[in-house]
C-alpha cells in the first residue's frame, strides 16, 4: 500500500508540474508509420468487507473476517501500431500488480488484443488476432455480446481482453433511405487450449453480424453458430428521437441452452432450453447539460430471486467450518458454470446521470449509478468526481454502496462499500 501511495503521490505532483494551455498542432492528427500509446494507472482502494458472508469465505478461504481491507494496484497499459499501407500491424498488453494483507502480491501481465488488418479493398477488410468485438447497443451490459468477455457494470468502458479470431468485414454507402451496409463474419476457433474462456471444445464458432443504417436508424442483425456455445440469434437498434434523446434496445435467443438452479442441499438441476434475453434503454440530455442513462436488462439464462437465494444458501452451508471438501469443489464448478458471475439476475435496471464541469468546476465532472436486481430489490450506488484538468492525467474517485436483504444478490457480495482513488497518466 506504501507503494501506491507514493506512486499517488508522485503522480499528482507531476500533474500538478504539468499543467499546461491547450494548444493545436494540425500534424498530432496525421497518420504515422509508428505509433506509441498507453497509460500508467496506481489505484488506492479501501474495501469494506463482508466478513459473514458466504462469498468472503469463498473469496478468503480460512482467512478470519475482517471489516476493512486496504488494496494497491498499479497498471501499465502499453499499445503499438504499424501502419504499412494497406496493412496494419497493432498489439496492446497489460500488466498489473495489487497488493493486501489477505493476497498479499498478485501479478497479472497479458496480451489484450493484437494482429494483423489488411485492407483487401475498397470496404473490404481482412483481420486474424486477438480482438474484441463490441456487439450490441447497451451501454452497462449487453446481450448480444455472443463473441465478447462480458462487460463490467461497474465500470463500462473499462478494458476488456479479446478472443483469437479471424475476421472479414465489407462496408458500403448505398443512396436512398438504407445508407449503409456492413457485414461482418467472424471465426472463433477453440480446441481446449486457444480460447478456452470461451469454450473447451474442437470448433470453429462461425459467427456473423450484418449492419444496416436505414431510415436515420442504427440496426443490426447477428448468429453465432452451435459449438462452444449453443447457437444464439440476436437483433438491437438505436434511433435519435431529437437532439438530446436517443433510444436503443436489443433482443436475443439462445437455442437449446443448458440452464443449471442448485438446490440449497446442493442437488444441481439442469434443463435445455430456448432462453430470451433483451433491453430497452434511452440517453436524455437535459438542458442543465445533464446526461441521463436508462436501462433495463431481462437475461433469460439468468437466476430468478428465489433461484439466487437458494444459491446463496448452498453457498453458506457449502463454505461452514467443517464442510465437506466435495462441497467446496461443487461451488468451483457451479462459479465456472455462470452462477458466479458478476450479475448472475434475472432483471436489473441500471440509472447512470453524469455532468460535465458542474457548478463551474472547469475540467472536472461528477457522475453517480444506481443498478438494482429488479426482483430481489438488492442495489447498488455509485457516486464518482473525475479532474482532467492536467495535461495527459485523469484523477478519478468513487465510492461503491452496496445494499440488499440476506440471500439477496448485492446483499451476499463480499464487499459492501469500496472507496477508490485512481490517477492514470496517458501517454
Amino acid at each position: 500500500m506504501k507503494t501506491t501511495l507514493t506512486a499517488l503521490a508522485c503522480a499528482l505532483a507531476a500533474a500538478l508540474a504539468s499543467a499546461q494551455e491547450f494548444s493545436f498542432d494540425a500534424a498530432e492528427f496525421e497518420k504515422k508509420p509508428l505509433e506509441f500509446s498507453g497509460y500508467v494507472e496506481p489505484k488506492l482502494e479501501q474495501l469494506g468487507l463482508q466478513g459473514d458472508s458466504a462469498s468472503y469465505a469463498l473469496a478468503y478461504p480460512g482467512q478470519a473476517a475482517r471489516s476493512t481491507l486496504w488494496r494497491s494496484t498499479v497498471t501499465l497499459e502499453l499499445a503499438a501500431k504499424a501502419n504499412l499501407g494497406d496493412w496494419v500491424l497493432d498489439a496492446r498488453a497489460q500488466g498489473s500488480q495489487a497488493n493486501d494483507a489477505l493476497v498479499n502480491r498478485t501479478d497479472d501481465l497479458r496480451v489484450m488484443e493484437g494482429g494483423a488488418r489488411y485492407s483487401a479493398g475498397p470496404g473490404l477488410t481482412l483481420d486474424v488476432g486477438k480482438r474484441v468485438q463490441r456487439w450490441g447497443k447497451g451501454y452497462a451490459l449487453t446481450t448480444v455480446g455472443f463473441i465478447e468477455r462480458p462487460k463490467d457494470a461497474t465500470d463500462p468502458t473499462a478494458s476488456r481482453e479479446g478472443f483469437f479470431m479471424a475476421s472479414g468485414d465489407f462496408t458500403r454507402s448505398l443512396d436512398g433511405p438504407i445508407s449503409a451496409v456492413s457485414l461482418t463474419g467472424v471465426l472463433l476457433p477453440t480446441d481446449g487450449i486457444t480460447n478456452s474462456d470461451f469454450g473447451k471444445s474442437n470448433d470453429l464458432n462461425p459467427a456473423a453480424r450484418l449492419y444496416l443504417l436505414a431510415w436515420d436508424t442504427d440496426l443490426d442483425l447477428m448468429w453465432r453458430a452451435a459449438g462452444a456455445r449453443p447457437e444464439a440469434f440476436g437483433v438491437d437498434f438505436s434511433r435519435n428521437i431529437s437532439s438530446n434523446l436517443e433510444l436503443h434496445g436489443e433482443w436475443a435467443l439462445q437455442r437449446n441452452a443448458t440452464r443449471n438452479v442448485v438446490s440449497p442441499s446442493g442437488v444441481v438441476s439442469s434443463q435445455v432450453t430456448d432462453t430470451r434475453s433483451w433491453l430497452l434503454g434511452l440517453r436524455y440530455l437535459t438542458a442543465s447539460e445533464v446526461t441521463w442513462i436508462a436501462e433495463w436488462i431481462h437475461n433469460g439464462a439468468g437466476l430468478s430471486d428465489a433461484e439466487l437465494a437458494d444459491y446463496n444458501r448452498f453457498l453458506i452451508s457449502a463454505t461452514a467450518p467443517g464442510a465437506p471438501a466435495a462441497l467446496a469443489a461443487k461451488v468451483v464448478t457451479l462459479g465456472q458454470s455462470g452462477m458466479g458471475r458478476a450479475n448472475p439476475g434475472q432483471d436489473y435496471l441500471y440509472v447512470k446521470a453524469s455532468v460535465s464541469e458542474p457548478l463551474g468546476w472547469v475540467y472536472g465532472s461528477a457522475a453517480v449509478t444506481w443498478m438494482a436486481n429488479a426482483q430481489d430489490h438488492s442495489w447498488q450506488l455509485t457516486p464518482e468526481l473525475s479532474y482532467t484538468g492536467f495535461n495527459g492525467w485523469d484523477l478519478r474517485a468513487r465510492l461503491g454502496w452496496l445494499q440488499g436483504a440476506a440471500l439477496s444478490e448485492f446483499g451476499e457480495k463480499t464487499l459492501e462499500r469500496k472507496l477508490e482513488l485512481t490517477a492514470r497518466y496517458s501517454f
